[in-house]
């Protein structure tokens, strides 16, 4: 068994689902007023239970009864992967339809003809485990026997259907593994389906998306606010929406000291090209890692020196929360800078994070 499936393809459909800048979470964390996307993660989440459990299900055992759990367990886990299979395919494809419905391709010499392999699979499923002591076949309750070795090369494992009605005939239900093997191999492979239609739908979103214009504003902080906007309608990337934050931030500060105030209008200006990039990314729909902000997240020697401090200062900064420690900061800025900057408490905190970005600009 460990050779029939492996987690690769599972894995690769997680991938999938968390990138495009999470838009399965974003278009289906409320679809028609239902969180679809739980629905989303709980069957990956049983898919990859049921494949690494196989993959290292150890081989069957001699002794017959531990090895009628063997299969129940492997039928168990068949049953998961489908059923999984089949809401993830009502979640993107159809929600009215099941998968492989009247299809007769997994299974010979079955014992219910009428049966394709979806209900077929769910008879074996019944009758080798899930209940055999409540079963319903051809219109009586029925009861499975002990499984036992099949005869004749019929199959791995047999069992016989007791009939609750007097005089009524046993039937002999097969259990053949290489089948089981087939079905689960044909329906794990569907993820494949799936796979292109989440990427046909994201590509169709992408499209539609990209066709409402972006509207331009010549001042950046009214350029900034419009993207504010379009960066929530659009995929709400978290991402993007820290830059667009932070850059609202700096472009709202007002600077009074003189000294100070080209150094501000010069670091403002060396944004520019990331507020456009910014936009143009929106406006395609390609949520990418931005090239130009450089100057926006400084790397220097001094932030280097004051990594312990800035870290705690945008902790502040970004998290609402007064930190005690926030005057010390201060001083160690002051002293690094020579009081350049002039850092204090009763400034605002919009002009204070200017501060710290023109600081280490410098």
């Amino acid at each position: 068994m460990r050779n029939v499936v492996s987690d690769d393809k599972i894995n690769d459909f997680r991938d999938l689902v968390n990138s495009n800048s999470n838009f399965v979470y974003q278009i289906y964390k409320d679809k028609g007023g239902k969180n679809l996307f739980n629905l989303v993660c709980s069957c990956m989440d049983w898919i990859t239970v049921s494949v690494r459990h196989l993959e290292n299900a150890p081989e069957f055992d001699k002794d017959i009864d531990t090895r009628c759990m063997q299969i129940y367990s492997l039928i168990s886990s068949i049953d998961l992967i489908f059923e999984s299979i089949k809401q993830l395919h009502r979640v993107f494809l159809n929600e009215r339809t099941i998968p492989f419905s009247g299809e007769k391709k997994c299974f010979d010499n079955r014992l219910f003809s009428n049966e394709d392999d979806n209900n077929y699979f769910k008879t074996i499923r019944a009758c080798f485990g899930a209940h055999p002591v409540a079963l319903n076949q051809e219109n009586t309750k029925r009861f499975a026997s002990w499984p036992f070795e099949s005869p004749f090369n019929t199959g791995d494992l047999t069992v016989h259907l007791y009939s609750r009605e007097v005089n009524e005939d046993d039937l002999a239900l097969h259990l053949n593994i290489n089948e089981l093997l087939d079905f689960l191999k044909i329906r794990y492979s569907y993820i494949d389906v799936i796979t292109d239609k989440v990427e046909t739908l994201f590509f169709e979103y992408q499209k539609s998306i990209s066709k409402h214009l972006i509207e331009h504003k010549p001042v950046p902080l009214e350029q900034l606010y419009v993207l504010k906007a379009e960066s929530e309608k659009r995929l709400n990337n978290d991402y993007y929406n820290g830059e667009i934050n932070d850059l609202i931030m700096i472009f709202e500060a007002v600077v009074t000291e003189k000294a100070l105030i080209p150094i501000a209008n010069s670091y403002k200006d060396s944004l520019l090209p990331l507020i456009k990039e910014i936009k143009n990314n929106l406006q395609e729909m390609n949520i990418v890692d931005l090239e130009n902000d450089s100057d926006l997240r400084i790397r220097s020697d001094l932030s280097r020196e004051l990594s312990y401090e800035i870290g705690k200062f945008y902790t502040w900064v970004h998290g609402g929360r007064y930190d005690p420690l926030l005057n010390y900061y201060f001083e160690r800025f002051n002293a690094v800078a020579d009081g350049r900057f002039d850092f204090k408490e009763t400034d605002d905190i919009k002009l204070t994070f200017l501060k710290v970005k023109l600081m280490l600009a410098i």
